[in-house]
C-alpha cells in the first residue's frame, strides 16, 4: 500500500449530535490516518457546532466548515474547492465505520487499479432495532466492457453515494450541476455519473459501513417532486446503458423491477402522508397513468410489478372509500389505467366493499370481469348491499362493451332472470331465447317485464329471428297498454305496423289501445293520437 496518498473524506452535519461523535470518532481512528476530514456545520441547532468544533480543535486533519443556515447543492464545489486527496470518500452524520475501512478499500484500489471500490454495509433501522445486510459473497471486478452486462450484479451497490472509495480525478470530471437537485434519490445519479467516466471498479466482500436507517428520514417524508424522481433515476440508468449499445431485455426489465419497488416507497410515503383523499388520489393518477409505470406493469416478468401494482391498487381503493361522495374522476380514470376490463367499475360509492370482500378483491386484482359479474349477480340474489353499493350499476358497467347487456341496470330482472343475463354474458344467445320464449309463451315473466322483453326483443334481432322479434315487440306494447304507458304503446306499434305486422294479435292490441285511450282521453279519437 502506499501510505503517501490522502483521502479526503466529507460529512456534512446537520442536528445529529446524538448520533456525531460515534461517527467523527469512527474516522479519525481508522487503521490508515493519512486523511483529511472535510466536516460541514450546516446551520445545526441542536449541540451539534460545539461537537464539532471540539473535534476540529483536537485534530488538525479535520477542515470544518460553518454555514448560518441549513443548505444543499453546495458540497460538490467545497470538494473542487478543499480536497487535496488522491482519493474521495463520504459518510453521513448519523453513520459510522469499521476501523479498517480505509485501510482496506485503498488498498484493494490500489492493487487493482480501481477508479471505485466498494464495501457492504449494515443496515440498522432505528425504529424496529432490526439490522440488515448489504453484502456479497465473493469479489466482483467489473471493467467497462462489462458495465452493461452485468448490472443487476452491481447496481445495488451504486445505489448510494457512501460505502464506496473514489479516485479523485474520477469525482472530479462530474461537474457541478451534472445532477439536478432532488428530494431523494441523488446518490443514485451521482453514482452514476461515476460510473460514465470510470474504467474499473470493484465490489468488496467486506463489510464496513453502518448505515442508520430513520423513518422520519428525507426518504420517508412526501414530496410533490419524489415521482419525478423515480422517473428520472430510471432514465438516467437506460441512457447509461445506451453508450454501450442497445439496451437488453433483461437490464431493461430488471430496471423495471426496481421502478417497480420504487413505486411501492413512493406511494407508501404518499398514503402516510398528511395529504387529503382528492390529493392522495390525484399522486396515485400521475404515477398509475405514466407511460413507464404502465409499461414496467406489462413488461416486469418479476414479483415486482405484480407487488407493486396491487399495492398502488389497494391505496387507491382506500383514498377512494375515504372521498365518500367527493369528485370520482380521478380515481375511476385511475383504476381504469391500472385494470382496463373491470377497473371502471370502481366508484367512491363501492370501493369499500371490494375491500371488505377478499373474493371479490382477488378478481379485480386479477382484471377478471366474469368472476366479478359472478359475484355482483350473487350479491343482487342475496340483497346485499345492493343500494349502498349501487350494484346494479356496477353490473351495467362490467357490461358496457356488451351491446346486450350494456343497458340493464334492473335489480328486479337481474335478481329473478340472473341465469338468463348469464347466458348472453358467455354469448349463448341462442339458449338465451330459446328459454325466453318459453317463459313468455307459459306467462311466467311476472316482473321485471320491461327489461326482460328489450333484451328479448334485442337478441331476436341480434340472431336475425323475425318471429321472436315481432312476438316480443307485440308483448312490449301490450305491457305499455297495460300501465297505460300510450304514447310508447304506440310508438311501439308503430314500429309494427311499418313492419307490415298483420295478424290476430295486432288486431286486439290496436282495439285494446282505443278502448283504453278513449276511457282515458274521453271523446278522444285513437286514431288522432296516432
Amino acid at each position: 500500500m502506499k501510505k503517501s496518498e490522502t483521502v479526503t473524506v466529507y460529512t456534512q452535519v446537520y442536528n445529529t449530535k446524538q448520533y456525531l461523535e460515534q461517527c467523527i470518532s469512527s474516522v479519525l481512528s481508522q487503521t490508515y490516518s493519512n486523511l483529511e476530514y472535510i466536516l460541514v456545520d450546516n446551520g445545526c441547532t441542536d449541540g451539534s457546532s460545539e461537537v464539532l468544533i471540539e473535534f476540529a480543535q483536537k485534530d488538525s486533519r479535520i477542515k470544518l466548515i460553518r454555514n448560518e443556515k441549513n443548505q444543499q447543492g453546495f458540497w460538490k464545489n467545497l470538494i473542487f474547492q478543499l480536497a487535496t486527496g488522491t482519493y474521495f470518500t463520504l459518510i453521513d452524520s448519523d453513520d459510522w465505520w469499521e476501523p479498517d475501512y480505509l485501510e482496506r478499500l485503498l488498498t484493494i484500489a490500489q492493487e487493482n487499479n480501481l477508479d471505485i471500490v466498494c464495501t457492504g454495509n449494515v443496515f440498522h433501522f432505528s425504529n424496529t432495532g432490526k439490522q440488515g445486510l448489504r453484502h456479497i459473497e465473493r469479489p466482483l471486478l467489473v471493467t467497462r466492457n462489462q458495465f452493461s452486462t452485468i448490472l443487476p450484479l452491481y447496481y445495488q451497490f451504486f445505489r448510494t453515494s457512501w460505502g464506496k472509495l473514489v479516485r479523485m480525478d474520477i469525482f472530479q470530471k462530474v461537474m457541478p450541476g451534472a445532477v439536478p437537485n432532488m428530494v431523494y434519490g441523488g446518490d443514485t445519479a451521482d453514482s452514476f455519473q461515476l460510473l460514465r467516466y470510470s474504467n474499473r471498479i470493484e465490489i468488496d466482500t467486506s463489510i464496513l459501513y453502518h448505515y442508520r436507517a430513520h423513518p422520519k428520514s428525507v426518504s420517508h417524508q412526501y414530496n410533490p417532486e419524489r415521482f419525478e424522481t423515480d422517473v428520472y433515476l430510471y432514465n438516467d440508468v437506460i441512457d447509461f446503458l445506451s453508450s454501450f449499445g442497445p439496451v437488453s431485455i433483461r437490464n431493461r426489465n430488471f430496471l423495471q423491477s426496481v421502478y417497480s419497488y420504487a413505486i411501492i416507497d413512493t406511494t407508501e410515503v404518499v398514503e402516510n402522508s398528511n395529504l387529503s383523499p382528492s390529493d392522495k388520489l390525484r399522486e396515485y393518477h400521475t404515477i398509475a397513468t405514466h407511460p413507464l409505470t404502465l409499461t414496467a406493469y406489462q413488461q416486469c416478468k418479476d414479483e415486482s410489478a405484480v407487488k407493486s401494482k396491487t399495492g398502488l391498487i389497494l391505496k387507491v381503493l382506500k383514498a377512494g372509500e375515504a372521498l365518500k361522495e367527493q369528485n370520482n374522476t380521478d380515481l375511476r380514470s385511475t383504476m381504469q389505467k391500472l385494470l382496463p376490463q373491470c377497473g371502471l367499475v370502481v366508484s367512491v360509492y363501492n370501493a369499500g366493499m371490494f375491500l371488505k370482500d377478499s373474493k371479490l378483491l382477488q378478481a379485480l386484482l386479477q382484471d377478471d370481469p366474469d368472476v366479478i359479474l359472478q359475484m355482483l349477480l350473487n350479491y343482487v340474489e342475496k340483497n346485499q348491499g345492493v343500494k349502498k353499493y349501487a350494484i346494479p350499476k356496477m353490473v351495467q358497467t362490467i357490461a358496457v362493451k356488451n351491446p346486450l347487456l350494456c343497458q340493464i341496470d334492473d335489480t328486479v330482472f337481474l335478481r329473478k332472470y340472473s341465469r338468463i343475463y348469464q347466458m348472453v354474458w358467455r354469448g349463448e344467445n341462442f339458449i338465451a331465447l330459446d328459454e325466453m320464449t318459453g317463459l313468455l309463451l307459459e306467462n311466467k315473466v311476472s316482473s321485471g317485464q320491461e327489461t326482460f322483453l328489450q333484451l328479448y326483443i334485442s337478441l331476436g334481432a341480434v340472431l336475425e329471428q323475425a318471429p321472436a322479434f315481432v312476438f316480443g315487440k307485440l308483448q312490449l306494447a301490450q305491457l305499455y297498454l297495460r300501465q297505460n304507458r300510450m304514447q310508447e304503446c304506440c310508438i311501439v306499434m308503430a314500429e309494427l305496423e311499418e313492419m307490415g305486422v298483420e295478424n290476430e294479435q295486432m288486431d286486439m292490441l290496436r282495439l285494446s289501445f282505443d278502448e283504453n285511450f278513449s276511457q282515458l282521453n274521453g271523446p278522444k279519437k285513437a286514431a288522432s293520437f296516432k
